[in-house]
């Protein structure tokens, strides 16, 4: 039973951690979803190259509970790592967590309700709480802010190109079977969960969102957000020209107007340029969402650092 008082039963979620020189973290990441209880169907760990102690910590970690699958790879990067990982699954609800972040208790138990009651719903998300790199709590009014907008807003696709109020793909709660409407992650460092994120929201699918903090993102040095801002501006850009660019395709295109309400968040970030020559090679390449060839393109990359 949630605290709610309805049953959510056992074994229902999958989880992914993508695990790379974190060792001083993973143990905790690794006992916030054991203790999320039976709800666990499965935990798979894949190291994706680590040059730390972080292999052997899951080794001892891995022998003592037989839901916990652990995997070592070659460097291949988060997103090749995820899908890796989800791919394995086979739970009903599958989730992500960075190997630098964990769960608040009761979380699966609260998304699964909700998931529960919104049958429509496929995806789902909460807020989030801080802790630096010694897991002192601290405060980021940044994402209270997005999260302000998204409610202003209500519209998934503009209020996440906007400001990523879900922010990381450790915040993903989704069913499996999303996976094969919507694809896995695209072959990005820095915003491959926003595309994700907007990759639903052009296809419509419904978001459950809880707006309390059941899962801690922690800030430290070496934070992947933090190496670059302007390739990260680079991939905002084009996150977006992928969500413009499928929600004008189908039977039920967006209206102009909403495609104009883009342009203008677009804009005010100054990214507006960017993002209509990224929709523009989509277009001529009959692309729906980022590939490793377009993103390994130098003279497209090349033309995306000059607007942004």
């Amino acid at each position: 039973m949630d605290q709610g008082g309805a049953a959510v039963s056992e074994g229902r979620v999958s989880v992914v951690i993508p695990l790379y020189n974190h060792a001083d973290y993973i143990r905790q990441a690794v006992r916030s979803v054991l203790e999320q209880g039976a709800l666990v169907q499965e935990l798979i760990v894949i190291d994706d190259g680590s040059k730390d102690s972080s292999a052997s910590i899951m080794r001892e970690l891995a022998a003592g509970d037989d839901r916990i699958r652990f995997l070592t790879q070659e460097n291949s990067g988060a997103h090749a790592t995820i899908n890796r990982g989800l791919e394995m699954a086979e739970a009903e609800f599958v989730t992500v967590l960075n190997s630098d972040d964990y769960y608040a208790p009761g979380r699966f138990a609260a998304l699964i309700r909700a998931l529960d009651l919104d049958a429509g719903a496929d995806i789902a998300g909460s807020g989030i709480g801080f802790v630096d790199g010694d897991g002192q709590q601290i405060e980021n009014p940044w994402l209270n802010d997005a999260i302000d907008n998204y409610k202003r807003k209500r519209n998934l696709g503009l209020a996440l190109m906007d400001y990523n109020f879900l922010m990381t793909t450790s915040n993903f709660f989704m069913r499996r079977s999303l996976l094969d409407r919507i694809g896995n992650f695209s072959p990005l460092r820095y915003t491959h969960d926003m595309e994700f994120a907007l990759r639903c929201a052009a296809r419509r699918v419904r978001l459950c969102f809880l707006d309390r903090p059941l899962m801690m993102y922690r800030f430290h040095g070496a934070n992947t957000i933090s190496e670059d801002h302007a390739k990260v501006r680079v991939e905002w850009a084009l996150s977006a020209a992928v969500y413009i660019h499928l929600a004008q395709m189908g039977s039920h295109p967006v209206p102009d107007d909403q495609v104009a309400r883009c342009h203008e968040v677009l804009d005010r970030h100054g990214l507006l340029r960017a993002a209509r020559y990224a929709v523009d090679e989509l277009r001529t390449r009959g692309a729906d969402r980022v590939t490793d060839t377009l993103i390994t393109d130098t003279g497209f990359i090349d033309g995306m650092k000059a607007l942004v």
